[in-house]
């Protein structure tokens, strides 16, 4: 029971996003932290990002499919 109150009660349940969009829109940022290389804080930006809009691509697949 517990379990089933937390997967309806969870805010990542309301997320309107196509996985595949979220997929395209990680590649391009990793596309400019290779133009800023050497510039650690940009390219740590955006590789955070990416990382976190795979993660929630990943997410959304496995919970919607």
């Amino acid at each position: 029971m517990r379990a089933l109150l937390a997967r309806l009660t969870n805010p990542l349940r309301t997320i309107d996003a196509d996985p595949d969009d979220l997929v395209h829109e990680a590649y391009e940022l990793l596309r400019q932290a290779e133009k800023n290389e050497g510039n650690w804080p940009a390219m740590t930006a955006y590789t955070g990002k990416a990382t976190a809009k795979i993660q929630l691509a990943q997410y959304l697949k496995e919970h919607r499919g």
